[in-house]
């Protein structure tokens, strides 16, 4: 089947056959809901270890139910399907996308209302560029259209115009301000500001995603005893700390130049590595927070 794998109403397919129709609401409104996760290899066990697995299975059964989703499938049979798509990557980490769509009714009221689900999986091992250049969004982004509680694939439509404006200024990754011009996310990843002592986030009253690897990352910040602050950021700040990225398919990314101004702390790019470091342990099983957030897909 390829290194990648797909899982689609009830058994693995080829990733090519995985189809719906035109004239699905999937199709038709983008009426869907999806995360994105991570299994990781642990050779000493033999087996994948998922990251963070109930608390994304949790955000997608409550995704659907902001967007009213019928959910096609019980929390148990979601795990076991996970575990059956990373099943296919034995000794490698793996990507997995479980989804929520509307097949069929505009409402979960309207008659013959059907969800279905499906789950990409594929290999993964995330490598930064030689350099990472961020740039400032000239476009500001408006919110989700359903708010930003759920995790909804039309919420990401407008990233389309912030990638090409990325790709246009040749930099690796772009922020985005939200419309009240404070510090919103970046292109796939939460944003994150190490400045002394103090790990600075924004917060999730500026629309932006709550990003459960962005969590993950904070408890990690005050298991080493650094202050965590979650307020509206300024732009400017962005010039001031050392810049952090965290997302699941990413990972944790410190960038070198924002708008072509690098960090003027050489401390915070010391102690955004030390936490970035953190978390690879973590994924990896060592780090104490490791049994509180890895488990077996089922």
């Amino acid at each position: 089947m390829g290194d990648r794998v797909m899982w689609f109403n009830g058994s693995v397919v080829p990733w090519e056959d995985a189809r719906v129709h035109v004239w699905d609401e999937l199709a038709l409104r983008g009426a869907n809901v999806f995360e994105g996760m991570t299994a990781f290899w642990d050779a000493t066990q033999d087996r994948h270890l998922m990251l963070a697995a109930e608390q994304h299975v949790d955000r997608l059964f409550n995704s659907a139910r902001i967007a009213d989703i019928p959910a096609p499938e019980t929390r148990d049979e979601v795990f076991a399907a996970l575990a059956e798509v990373a099943s296919h990557h034995p000794g490698k980490d793996v990507y997995l996308r479980p989804t929520f769509y509307a097949a069929r009714g505009r409402s979960t009221l309207a008659p013959g209302s059907e969800g279905a689900m499906y789950i990409g999986g594929f290999e993964f091992a995330p490598v930064a560029p030689p350099r990472v250049r961020a740039v400032v969004s000239a476009h500001r982004r408006f919110g989700g259209p359903i708010g930003p509680l759920a995790k909804s694939g039309g919420s990401y439509l407008d990233f389309r115009v912030f990638e090409r404006e990325r790709t246009e200024r040749g930099a690796e990754h772009i922020f985005i301000l939200n419309e009240d011009g404070h510090v919103a996310e970046a292109d796939g990843a939460a944003i994150l500001i190490v400045r002394d002592q103090e790990i600075i986030v924004p917060s999730v009253d500026t629309g932006v995603l709550d990003s459960i690897t962005k969590r993950i990352l904070l408890d990690i910040a005050r298991d080493l005893g650094r202050q965590v602050t979650e307020r509206r950021v300024l732009r400017e700040e962005l010039y001031d700390g050392q810049v952090l990225l965290a997302g699941t398919l990413l990972g944790i990314r410190l960038v070198d130049s924002t708008d072509g101004v690098a960090p003027r702390d050489p401390g915070a790019t010391d102690r955004a590595r030390e936490l970035a470091a953190a978390y690879d342990d973590l994924c990896r099983g060592g780090h104490p927070l490791s049994k509180t957030y890895l488990t077996p897909p089922a």
